[in-house]
């Protein structure tokens, strides 16, 4: 591979060096960033010179939290997302087109449905679904995946009938079921049922993410919880992407955590290649604000009997984190609400030697967390990865009917990690939502919801922090800072071409929008715009 000097109005190492204008590459692999005249004397008559005059170069971006494989799975399921979709009747004329083109007894699969978006402000109904598609059984998520809506066949299938009692699965007050199905194992009793994807099926589903990925300027990837169709599908799902790895089509630098609830559950053992690692184990606290089964301190604001599911209590979770922590896995938990939040941190407190310990361990989503769980995070050393889209697709929700003005206002309290010094990333948690680093960016910086409003004024952060959330400060939370997310000498040469400085961002400032031009991974162009 030959040397490659790229040449632009500015060149963003994520390390410092806001003047840098010029990249230099050997072999895939950054040999530094400067001045075109500092690498005058080491460009030689076989370098190759790109001049961008007009360009950003920013490392490639790290996504911190997302499901690579089921990215590219849900574009084969039927859409019942919002839009399209505006009325449950859309919904319904879906599921009865798919139903009259698969013979009976065929699954109808959908995704991301969300019914504070529907027009009735709720999702179909069982009976709904059932005269839609009588002779196939149907199961549709939740945009946020933890809840799910189904036919009275696909209950039969899992041998649920009305008047049984089994936890997250929701009946009526005749004690007729709803086929409202809320978090495990209510969701597993379906899904184990559900039709299994082939090998060759789930390495063309990752090699269709990793495009979408390049697409957005994402060079580095994470699946946060593999196994999440089904129990037991952790080892087949990693089996998938070392597959995709050994034929090439893993497009961006994946790391993968299992879906790991007990100490016993299938971990791959290490694994580290430039394109695939094996990360650590993935846990669940809680469940969905927009589902009303994340766990709240106080009532939901629109649900003054629900305080959402916890899925742990403390003595529990501390045996599955210490077993895991004994075996040196790094512990992903996802925490959306307070109450959650506060179960983790007893656990890892319970668990963990005094500092300094280099473990690592991390809060996804950290949707609520309060300044004082922000502070036991960094006296404990857990690092917090927000869900900074929360503010823009759910915000206006939140503040209004999930959980009020004053909670729904500080949601993603990324400015008060800053304040207290407290490394972070930001993600997407895409297919939940889309996958769009510089939104999420954008968002941590104005904190502007769908409508307009700006959510929690106090809290929206500086560009630079937004920026090394989803470049260097995303590595460092993967395990990964000496390879990706700075361009840095050594690290990949793995960088986004981007026709606008997210640098400039000002918190109340008249922000443009910037777009990706290009991908380049190891020195070689992979998208372009």
């Amino acid at each position: 591979m030959s040397r490659r000097l790229i040449v632009a109005r500015r060149v963003l190492s994520g390390a410092g060096d806001s003047t840098a204008t010029a990249l230099a590459i050997d072999s895939g692999r950054v040999v530094g960033t400067g001045r075109p005249d500092d690498f005058a004397t080491w460009a030689g008559p076989g370098t190759v010179e790109t001049h961008l005059p007009e360009m950003v170069v920013s490392p490639g971006f790290v996504e911190s939290h997302a499901h690579l494989l089921w990215m590219g799975q849900v574009s084969r399921l039927v859409d019942c997302s919002t839009p399209p979709n505006t009325t449950v009747a859309d919904i319904l004329s879906r599921v009865r087109a798919a139903a009259a083109s698969r013979p009976a007894g065929t699954w109808i699969i959908g995704f991301h449905y969300d019914e504070g978006l529907l027009a009735e402000r709720r999702p179909p109904t069982l009976d709904e679904l059932t005269a839609a598609a009588p002779a196939h059984p149907v199961y549709i998520t939740h945009n946020s995946g933890h809840l799910a809506i189904t036919n009275r066949l696909a209950l039969e299938m899992a041998g649920l009938r009305d008047g049984i009692s089994t936890p997250g699965v929701t009946h009526g007050p005749d004690g007729r079921l709803t086929g409202l199905l809320r978090e495990d194992p209510a969701l597993d009793l379906v899904s184990r049922h559900l039709p299994v994807p082939t090998l060759d099926d789930k390495v063309h589903f990752i090699g269709e993410a990793s495009q979408a990925a390049l697409a957005v300027g994402t060079t580095a990837m994470t699946d946060a919880a593999m196994g999440l169709a089904r129990p037991g599908a952790t080892e087949a799902d990693w089996a998938a992407y070392q597959a995709a790895e050994a034929r090439g089509v893993l497009g961006v630098r994946t790391v993968c955590y299992a879906r790991a609830p007990h100490a016993e559950a299938f971990v791959p053992a290490p694994y580290c290649t430039p394109w695939l690692q094996a990360g650590g184990v993935k846990l669940f606290a809680d469940g969905s604000i927009q589902g009303h089964t994340g766990a709240l301190s106080a009532p939901y604001h629109d649900s003054p009997q629900e305080t959402g599911m916890l899925l742990y209590d403390v003595p529990t979770l501390t045996r599955v984190m210490e077993q895991h922590h004994k075996a040196g896995r790094q512990i992903l938990i996802h925490c959306n609400g307070d109450a959650a939040i506060d179960v983790a941190l007893d656990a890892f407190a319970a668990v963990l030697p005094p500092r300094p310990h280099p473990h690592r361990h991390r809060i996804e989503h950290a949707q609520m967390a309060t300044r004082r769980q922000l502070e036991r995070m960094e006296a404990l050393g857990i690092l917090p990865s927000f869900f900074v889209g929360h503010v823009h697709h759910y915000g206006d929700r939140h503040h209004d009917q999930y959980l009020g003005p004053a909670r729904g206002s500080r949601i993603s309290p990324v400015q008060e990690a800053v304040e207290l010094g407290l490394l972070f990333s930001l993600h997407s948690d895409c297919p939940v939502t889309p996958l769009d680093p510089l939104l999420s960016m954008r968002v941590a910086v104005e904190r502007k919801t769908q409508s307009g409003r700006t959510l929690g004024p106090t809290l929206r952060a500086r560009a630079e922090a937004a920026f090394l959330a989803y470049t260097r400060w995303a590595a460092y939370l993967g395990l990964r800072e000496s390879q990706v997310g700075s361009l840095e000498p050594g690290r990949w040469a793995d960088f986004a071409v981007l026709d606008g400085n997210p640098l400039d961002w000002a918190p109340d400032g008249d922000n443009p929008p910037v777009r990706v031009q290009s991908t380049w991974v190891g020195g070689e162009e992979r998208f372009r715009a």
